[in-house]
């Protein structure tokens, strides 16, 4: 072969090929997300508009198999890009790939939900704003237990109205997330105020199938024998999230009236936290419907520390340790069985007839371990560590910040109006 000839085919490998260095990476991602046992969503933001495409093979003994192998393109070019896999096999391990002409590919897995009760382990996690590094470290510990799903229950970012926060977060969640699919509840962080772009910015980050009175704020999982009913905190439970929330904890009870039913909101019931009891749901009677469809645990956040509690028949669990500054406990109550200000995940393990909750600190040592049974937690141990450990983040603030309470704008309303009032009277008098 000439020079010349020899030369062409480098070029032509070339243009086919673009070597690595002249790729894009992603900007985000891959993330998984909206799990089911037939299908799972496959989301990534790409630095410039284009498409993507996601291959997922079916995982054996020995490695992948040749058939249903199952593959998806986006129909459109744009920056973020939702890749549905459908027609997957249920109680499956797949590998994928995401991939692009003009982009490096990323790769992951995930295992698609079983349709019958086996064990299984996933984590709880939340709180993991404001600080890096305790919320990589988090996410380090999570990655290494091998969950089939995390569940995070709410602000995962500083600011939802900032991008560089959402950037920040997906750098720091990218080695658990292509790897665990993603199941989260909405922060009041990720609102910031009511009527901010904040919200638009998670709905643009978080798929879930449609149903909740709120899209993307209110959705419902099923894993095995495990039902998820996910709920904006911060809804107007008067209306019709009330109705939703009814509605959907009497359709999981008929339909899995034995499995058990969990409820995750970023702001729960009770806590002996700085934030307290939520006392938006005690107002609207959430927590008597809570009691009547006999829910096994309401799973939240929001108040930055661990705790384990039951509240005649309402068993609660916060997890707010996955790297925002940390709280003390705010007050001694009886209800609460544990209570501990440190930087934490919780493992769960469900079988049939019980799920085992332990919650462990960053370097594997428990904080706090527990069996729950559907007639509620089968210890009798307390175990109270009521001031965080002086290693893992600055003193905690005795308030924390609150900009989820807007209950001060009815309250300062009335004020408003009735100066309002009295400024006008007094110019038409001196009219």
């Amino acid at each position: 072969m000439s020079r010349a000839s020899r030369a062409a085919w480098f070029l032509a490998a070339c243009a086919l090929a673009p070597p690595s260095w002249a790729l894009d990476r992603l900007q985000k991602g891959p993330w998984l997300m909206d799990l089911r046992s037939d299908s799972v969503v496959v989301m990534a933001e790409r630095r410039r508009p284009g498409g993507l495409e996601v291959r997922a093979v079916p995982q054996g003994p020995g490695g992948d198999l040749t058939e249903g192998v199952v593959t998806a393109r986006s129909g459109v070019d744009a920056t973020l890009q939702e890749l549905t896999l459908s027609g997957l096999r249920p109680g499956t391990r797949y590998r994928y790939e995401v991939s692009a002409p003009d982009v490096e590919t990323a790769s992951g897995t995930f295992g698609t939900a079983p349709t019958s009760p086996v064990p299984f382990r996933f984590v709880l996690y939340g709180d993991t704003r404001s600080q890096a590094r305790p919320h990589a470290a988090v996410v380090e510990a999570i990655r290494r237990e091998g969950p089939e799903f995390v569940v995070h229950t709410g602000d995962l970012v500083e600011d939802g109205r900032e991008e560089d926060d959402w950037q920040q977060f997906f750098a720091i969640e990218a080695p658990l997330l292509r790897v665990a699919p993603f199941v989260p509840v909405i922060g009041n962080h990720e609102i910031a105020q009511p009527f901010s772009n904040g919200t638009d910015n998670y709905r643009r980050y978080v798929h879930v199938a449609p149903g909740g009175p709120s899209a993307e704020l209110d959705s419902v999982l099923r894993y095995g024998n495990v039902r998820f009913v996910l709920a904006n905190s911060y809804e107007d439970w008067s209306g019709d999230a009330r109705d939703w929330l009814d509605r959907e904890l009497g359709r999981q009870r008929r339909e899995g009236p034995d499995d058990w039913l969990f409820v995750v909101m970023h702001w729960g019931p009770r806590s002996s936290g700085p934030h307290g009891d939520n006392e938006l749901t005690a107002q609207a009677g959430i927590d008597a419907l809570l009691r009547r469809h006999r829910v096994d645990l309401v799973i939240s956040g929001h108040d930055h520390a661990y705790e384990r509690g039951d509240d005649e028949g309402l068993h609660y669990l916060v997890t707010g340790g996955g790297g925002a500054p940390l709280y003390r406990r705010r007050s001694a109550r009886a209800m609460s069985r544990a209570f501990a200000s440190e930087h934490h995940y919780v493992r769960v393990d469900v079988e049939r007839e019980k799920v085992e909750f332990t919650a462990l600190r960053l370097d594997g040592t428990t904080i706090d371990r527990a069996t729950l049974r559907h007639l509620g937690w089968s210890d009798t141990a307390v175990l109270i560590r009521d001031r965080p450990p002086a290693v893992t983040a600055p003193a905690p603030p005795e308030v924390p910040e609150s900009p989820e309470d807007w209950s001060w704008i009815w309250k300062v309303l009335p004020v408003v109006v009735l100066v309002g009032v009295g400024a006008w009277w007094l110019r038409r008098r001196q009219q």
